[in-house]
């Protein structure tokens, strides 16, 4: 079940839902679209038909365990079972499982992944259906993690060095911060001694036979789930799980289940800690209460009030960070699970240097406020529709949900939380049936239940900055005290009822259509010489995606507006439009299911935005605006910069920052228009270049082009587009962008940044040059990004088990000049860079010399084409191609179907030469981060 914000206003009597049918306290139903159950050993079973994306299918399984299980001996390894499940089991010995999984297409991390928390472990894999064989494959994989994980001692030797690293690349001022917090935060609970990442010593040095006792204890039928949503036969499936899982043997005499609770207490605890590498303060106030469990009808409709109120607060929280010198950077309240047993009421304010006091008492106060006079009626109204269309929208697009979406709430119903699995259909009734009846009192009343001064813990982590004043813990007692004491005003709700459009738009005309057949879209030119481009689809039922772009951009400006021009949309978003500021324009539209965001970048300007179906007329309202009433609000300019600042003001402080902010310069050989933002350079902003800039980007409709995809009746949008889109101004300027010259440095540079306390590194490396823009050369060139990366994984991580993540990127510009990059990044002990450096380029160069095998090169293709399958199927996907077909080949789309082809047609000698051509090891740069113990050695 999703936290599903929502909107609707349909009768009760379409989904068969009536109020007085509805016993709150007859028990939740399990949506009767999924087959579950449980097998004789205990093991239990989710299995949904869902044609999302098609041919797919997400297997997962859930474990009922955690690092909360582990024994003083074992802190970390709960984790490590996790990882030691990809490196051998009975039916895949070794790295076989992710080969195998590779050589069908899946690429390690979005489609086989896996995680650790302190209750549960998860895996997760996505399994192509063309082969009955894939599928019984799929299930012996979760057979094999469930029952039959190997834990050879040697292969055990080798995952301490990737374990190691992953907590190596973990360390930092949030991590030693949040050791020292812990302990508070879950005072007298288990849960403060095991953090999942463990303990290093223990993870370096147990005896494989502890690892092994984790699994045999922990890894059990009775504990596990397996769940399989996908593009099937959902009867048939359900006898394969129970026929497959049956096999697994029950435990006899398992290890007792305990579990642990985070004891209450009366009193406030305080935490109150510093690093000299944090950046920005951060005060969190937690109220903790007992973990409720939504059985029933009734708890179902809890949960409503709840996200009602979640939702109010963090509105009027918003509303503070829009005042000229707001009191928080950002601020947010909610009541939500926190860990294990307990729930918590939350309030958080990131900081001002040196307003620790401030930020968090005006977070505090907005709860009191809520306290002492509730919330209003108007806001809640506005709330409950919003909530509504959310839900509608879930609703329609019941038939079109990602399997994987499906997969995940199946597996929270499984876990600690016990979250309901009712279905949609259910769903949207609760909604429709409960939310008329919900009243202003019954949400009010949760701001007495939630903010208590028992459980109460407050944690406050800040830079270490000489002369930065810090509370003492007397201080924050005393404040917690003078909120509840102060004298606060009630919250006015100013909302007004103009139209979004004063005046109707005199609509343009469509003066020539083409069918682009190829890709199935239509092309419309418009009287004011806009181009607008539409394609139809059945992907999604309740989804339109759009994107536009002109050419231009923030290169038609000089060195003195570089900054303007980069916060130009920025401030443009943030000041609402016409007459309407931004905090009245979210009111006025809380009920739409829209969004719209402008853009500069450096050639180009435009937008993207998406819309339900019914609310398609609201994003071509604002749009419409955006060119011709636009607003460049003072106070929000002003707000904006000074929460900037607070972020910026510490930023060199963090080394990860340092290295960032090195390796930008770096690549860009010091050109003045790419320099890393710092406190200083944000005052070169101003307000009335900003104006300008904005005003003259999005002014002259005939020099851009619009795309459209999604649920589209096309005779329905053309009155829309020549009403809104036709009618936008034209100058018929016809810009171009201009080539401000920013490359990348020539020959070989290599720099070390000595920076932080930790002994860690961070290295990344960047090939760079001139590339010839074709479409056999882009597609050779990220399959050789797949290689390579797959290679490194295998080479770097698991042979020398050296690193936790590496990875190849490839990418490729037309313009202004068309040139690639490939991106190689990992972290590791500072004392290995150089030796890793090396491997690197040893792989690189013996793909140039020998061409990768034929087994990479096939693993290779086989991702690219399915991929390429499922894009096909998905509005993001289209809207992309049209709108860069039009970028980079003037909207010739005779090549596109040509893809799967050229895939097929590539060979080791096609990796092999465009390696040669364009790994240069005369022309790369790298930035390598040290510790500051480092720089002597």
């Amino acid at each position: 079940m999703k936290k599903l914000i929502s909107i609707l206003f349909f009768i009760v009597s379409l989904t068969g839902f009536c109020q007085e049918k509805i016993n709150l306290n007859d028990l939740l139903p399990v949506d009767p679209k999924v087959s579950t159950g449980k097998l004789a050993n205990g093991l239990t079973y989710y299995v949904r038909s869902n044609s999302t994306p098609k041919n797919r299918a997400d297997m997962f399984l859930a474990v009922r365990t955690g690092s909360i299980d582990e024994d003083d001996d074992q802190r970390g390894l709960a984790h490590f079972c996790e990882h030691m499940a990809f490196n051998g089991t009975k039916n895949f010995p070794k790295n076989e499982l992710t080969s195998y999984l590779e050589s069908l297409g899946m690429e390690f991390g979005p489609e086989i992944n896996a995680y650790t928390s302190f209750d549960e472990t998860v895996f997760m894999i996505k399994v192509p259906l063309d082969s009955t064989l894939f599928v019984e494959k799929g299930l012996q994989v979760l057979y094999d993690w469930a029952c039959q994980v190997s834990y050879l001692d040697d292969d055990i030797e080798s995952e301490r060095g990737v374990i190691h690293e992953e907590w190596r690349g973990g360390r930092g001022a949030d991590e030693r911060m949040m050791q020292k917090w812990l302990p508070v935060f879950l005072a007298g609970s288990k849960y403060a001694e095991r953090l999942p990442i463990g303990k290093i010593d223990i993870i370096d040095h147990f005896g494989p036979d502890v690892l092994r006792r984790f699994y045999h204890d922990w890894y059990r039928p009775d504990l596990e789930a397996v769940i399989i949503v996908g593009d099937f036969n959902q009867e048939e499936m359900v006898k394969q799980v129970e026929e497959t899982f049956s096999k697994i043997p029950a435990r006899e005499k398992p290890r007792k289940k305990e579990t642990f609770d985070i004891p209450d207490h009366k009193d406030t605890k305080i935490s109150i800690v510093t690093d000299k590498e944090a950046q920005y303060p951060v005060a969190q106030v937690y109220y903790k209460h007992p973990l409720e469990i939504a059985k029933t009808v009734g708890d179902y409709r809890r949960m409503i009030v709840e996200n009602l109120y979640n939702s109010m607060i963090n509105d009027r929280l918003g509303e503070l960070t829009q005042t000229p010198n707001p009191p928080f950077i950002y601020g947010g309240s909610s009541f939500s699970e926190l860990v294990g047993p307990k729930s918590a009421y939350a309030s958080v304010a990131v900081c001002q240097p040196g307003k620790i006091e401030e930020g968090i008492k005006a977070v505090l106060t907005e709860n009191e406020r809520v306290k002492k006079f509730g919330f209003t009626q108007t806001e809640l109204d506005r709330q409950k529709t919003s909530m509504l269309k959310s839900m509608e929208k879930a609703y329609n697009e019941r038939d079109k949900q990602e399997s994987i979406d499906y997969a995940k709430e199946y597996k929270r119903n499984f876990l600690i939380t016990k979250e309901p699995i009712p279905g949609i259909e259910n769903e949207f009734g609760y909604y429709k049936t409960f939310m008329p009846g919900i009243t202003l009192d019954e949400v009010n009343v949760l701001a007495k239940k939630w903010i208590t001064d028992q459980n109460r813990v407050v944690i406050i982590t800040a830079p270490e900055v000489e002369g930065m004043k810090m509370p003492t813990e007397q201080d924050i007692l005393t404040l917690l005290k003078d909120v509840e004491n102060q004298d606060i005003e009630p919250y006015k709700d100013n909302v007004g009822d103009q139209p979004l459009i004063a005046n109707e738009p005199v609509a343009g005309k469509i003066t020539s259509e083409k069918k682009i057949e190829e890709v199935g879209a239509t092309e419309w030119k418009l009287s004011n010489g806009a181009t607008v481009v539409v394609k139809s689809t059945d992907f999604k039922d309740d989804e339109i995606l759009f994107t536009a772009y002109s050419l231009g951009g923030n290169s038609l400006y000089g060195q003195d507006d570089d900054i303007s021009a980069d916060l130009a949309t920025t401030i443009l978003s943030m000041s609402g439009i016409a007459d309407f500021d931004n905090i009245t324009l979210d009111k006025m539209l809380s009920d739409k299911v829209f969004s719209i965001s402008p853009y500069i970048s450096d050639l180009t300007e435009g937008f993207s935005g998406s819309s339900s179906v019914n609310d398609v007329e609201t994003l071509f309202q604002m749009l419409y605006l955006y060119f011709t009433n636009q607003r460049i609000d003072p106070t929000s300019f002003a707000s904006y910069i000074a929460r900037m600042k607070g972020v910026l003001e510490n930023k060199a402080a963090s080394p990860e920052a340092a290295f960032q902010d090195t390796f930008l310069v770096t690549s860009v050989n010091y050109h003045p228009r790419k320099r890393p933002m710092t406190a200083k350079i944000l005052d070169e902003a101003k307000l009335d270049r900003i104006a300008k800039i904005d005003k003259e980007r999005f002014s002259d409709a005939s020099d851009f082009k619009f795309f459209f995809v999604g649920n589209i009746d096309q005779e329905k949008f053309k009155p829309l587009v020549e009403k809104y889109i036709g009618s936008i101004p034209s100058s018929y300027s016809h810009e171009m962008w201009k080539n401000l010259h920013i490359e990348s440095p020539s020959g070989v540079i290599e720099k070390t940044v000595y920076k932080g306390q930790e002994d860690k590194s961070i290295f990344d490396l960047e090939f760079h040059g001139k590339f010839e823009y074709n479409k056999e050369n882009i597609i050779a060139f990220t399959a050789l990004g797949k290689i390579l990366s797959t290679r490194l994984l295998e080479k770097i991580r698991e042979d020398k088990s050296s690193v936790y993540y590496i990875d190849a990127s490839p990418s490729v510009d037309k313009y202004p000049e068309p040139e690639y990059e490939m991106t190689i990044y990992f972290g590791s002990a500072p004392d290995k860079v150089q030796e890793l450096e090396k491997a690197v380029f040893d792989e690189i160069k013996d793909i140039a010399k020998n061409g990768p095998s034929e087994e990479e090169l096939n693993k290779a293709k086989e991702k690219l084409l399915r991929e390429r399958e499922v894009n096909l199927r998905e509005n993001k996907f289209w809207l992309g191609a049209l709108s860069s077909y039009y970028r980079n080949y003037d909207g010739n789309f005779k090549d596109f179907g040509a893809f799967s082809d050229v895939v097929n047609s590539m060979t080791i000698d096609t990796i092999k030469k465009i390696t040669s051509k364009y790994i240069d090891f005369n022309n790369y740069f790298s930035v390598t981060l040290k510790p500051e113990s480092a720089k002597n050695k």
